[in-house]
């Protein structure tokens, strides 16, 4: 069975959180600058995003499914 796409998830402007694994680091909360789409080896595309986070000086790109949304 074949998994379902998701499209763009996120747009400029919206609060959102990184997922953490386990471990004992605080959760990072920041704003997104900007997404785009990108191949990857398969020439399948998917979403990445900009994020300026909250305790950082510079943006960091980021994969959709690293992100949560913030309600």
């Amino acid at each position: 069975m074949a998994a379902s796409r998701v499209g763009q998830r996120f747009k400029k402007g919206d609060r959102v959180r990184k997922k953490t694994i386990g471990g004992t680091k605080p959760p990072r909360f920041g704003v997104v600058l900007s997404a785009q789409q990108k191949p990857n080896a398969r020439g399948q595309n998917f979403w990445y995003y900009t994020v300026q986070w909250d305790d950082l000086k510079s943006p960091a790109i980021h994969a959709q499914h690293v992100l949560l949304e913030i309600e």
